[in-house]
């Protein structure tokens, strides 16, 4: 399944704008990794690299890396990742292997390099949760709706989720539902969540402002579980989302990231996914 690969561009001018001191002075060029490996997938990663923010509209192949060596292991077998053209991602380029599937339980490593630049992570895949079902709910808006997810949490902790959706046919993505990104100390056993059309300038189509579904929408939901590390990386996103747009209290911390000697994340999950047309 696809995931969020719109995010390359935005770490890439976060990564840079954190880097510009006082002086003035350009910051060193740093890898950036937008990378994911889920329970039956195999890996798909895309790089890239900071850039300068001079106040004017970046082209997004200036941040594309086309050439680096990407590598991934388990702990027995490793693997060097083909990059290639898809324009079901954005940008349309990454590196994946069909040599290597995702399997719950096992830790990845991730290796990439890319002229002189080398940067690593690891990650590890937690069981999968299963979504029970999803119902659509009406808002007072007669025509916007919502998608409540329910879901059984298990009794071993600790526990770190994110509920994405696309909307078929609209949306190439899963994208982080609003406030999407939860921990297992504010759950109860038996969950119901609030599932809202995600954020993105790149996928997006006929959004009008709203982040609620539409009459006719075909909206797949994905409960992914996660370990701390991307859960950190998923939080922060979401703080910068929710808190960039008011311009009083801007948020201004560096994004969490796993990615030792780059930025970015290497993301390992367990994903259940069900669909509800809203009607």
């Amino acid at each position: 399944m696809k995931h969020p690969a719109c995010l390359l561009a935005c770490l890439a001018l976060l990564a840079s704008a954190s880097c510009v001191r006082d002086d003035a002075e350009t910051p060193p060029t740093e890898l950036v990794v937008e990378g994911w490996i889920e329970d039956g997938g195999y890996p798909v990663v895309q790089l890239g690299v900071t850039r300068p923010v001079d106040g004017m509209m970046q082209d997004i192949n200036e941040y594309v890396v086309r050439w680096g060596k990407v590598t991934v292991s388990d702990g027995t077998d490793s693997v060097i990742l083909t990059g290639g053209y898809d324009e079901d991602y954005f940008p349309p380029y990454k590196y994946t292997s069909f040599d290597l599937m995702g399997q719950a339980g096992k830790t990845y490593t991730l290796t990439a390099e890319y002229r002189g630049m080398k940067v690593s992570a690891v990650t590890t895949i937690p069981a999968p949760v299963r979504l029970d079902s999803l119902r659509a709910v009406q808002t007072e808006n007669d025509t916007l709706y919502y998608v409540k997810a329910y879901f059984h949490e298990p009794s071993d902790s600790p526990d770190y989720y994110g509920l994405f959706s696309r909307r078929r046919g609209k949306d190439k993505a899963f994208l982080l539902s609003p406030m999407g990104i939860f921990s297992d100390e504010v759950l109860s056993a038996q969950t119901a969540a609030d599932v809202y059309c995600g954020t993105s300038v790149y996928t997006e189509t006929e959004r009008q402002a709203s982040a609620c579904f539409k009459e006719g929408d075909q909206v797949e939901v994905q409960l992914r579980h996660m370990d701390e590390a991307s859960y950190r990386f998923w939080q922060s996103y979401s703080n910068w989302v929710n808190q960039s747009s008011n311009m009083f209290f801007p948020y201004t911390q560096e994004l969490a990231s796993n990615i030792r000697g780059g930025k970015g994340y290497w993301c390992g999950y367990g994903t259940h996914a069900l669909s509800v047309r809203i009607k």
